[in-house]
């Protein structure tokens, strides 16, 4: 439900007051009784009224519920442009975009000095004062890579070195140390294999992330990434890295918990549980 139609249950109910105040207005002496009924009535239709003027989003959702499910929202808080690089939300009429730009941290706070820890923090402030004309987001933030990919990469060549070690094995003329060279090969594939699975891989990544409104979606976009391109150079100056803009999957590891952890890494995380 729009706003719109809270606002016409709102028209309706204060409506339904006014005439049972005509009502009790017209009501010839000796109706005491109905008339304080319809008062009744009149004050209730008041306090509905005033209810979903102001707090209708709160208990809607509990009236329109099925099968003791509650919906709160059943629209998509946001989507992605068909370009990957921007986010899209929509509030009634209004068209907001939001670029991410990635600023990559190489090195710890535990591998800092205390000098170049003061000079990391001097530079978050030079970040945050090249962008005084528009609000900007100006996070850091830790999140698990997907490693299935990666996973699946180091099997298939699991499989082909174990074949190849199999076929030199049962070879009885290969000599020894092409076999040993193999048994080698195969053992560095194994530890690699299980290093990955052992635990949840995690990556740092600073990000800045800048919005803006438009008439439509290709002008907030486009106004969203000139202010991103402006930010991305000034980062890059700034902290002496490479900042880009983020897109895709990338994107979506700053908005969406699913990005952030992925489905292999919560199995993992249950099972150690």
């Amino acid at each position: 439900m729009n706003k719109n139609f809270y606002f016409l249950i709102f028209i309706g109910f204060l409506s339904a007051t006014f005439i049972c105040a005509i009502i009790i207005s017209v009501l010839p002496p000796g109706y005491a009784l109905i008339a304080i009924v319809i008062m009744m009535l009149g004050l209730l239709f008041d306090v509905i009224a005033a209810s979903t003027r102001f707090y209708a989003y709160y208990f809607m959702p509990f009236i329109r519920r099925k099968n003791g499910m509650v919906t709160l929202n059943d629209e998509p808080p946001f989507y992605v442009t068909a370009s990957g690089n921007a986010i899209i939300v929509r509030e009634d009429e209004n068209i907001y975009a939001s670029v991410f730009i990635k600023i990559p941290v190489y090195l710890s706070s535990t591998e800092m000095s205390d000098e170049e820890k003061l000079n990391f923090s001097r530079s978050f402030s030079k970040m945050i004062t090249i962008n005084s004309r528009y609000p900007m987001k100006l996070a850091s933030q830790l999140y698990y890579l997907n490693k299935d990919e990666y996973i699946r990469r180091i099997s298939a060549k699991l499989n082909e070195v174990e074949d190849k070690y199999n076929k030199l094995k049962s070879d009885k003329t290969t000599p020894d140390k092409l076999l040993e060279r193999a048994e080698g090969e195969l053992a560095m594939w194994h530890n690699l294999f299980d290093g990955v699975n052992k635990s949840p891989s995690q990556n740092q990544m600073a990000y800045a992330m800048v919005s803006a409104p438009g008439a439509n979606e290709e002008e907030a976009v486009a106004i969203a990434m000139q202010r991103a391109e402006e930010i991305a150079a000034g980062a890059g100056s700034i902290f002496g890295v490479s900042a880009s803009i983020a897109t895709g999957d990338e994107m979506l590891v700053f908005v969406e918990p699913e990005y952030s952890i992925p489905p292999a890494t919560i199995s993992e995380l249950m099972k150690k549980e």
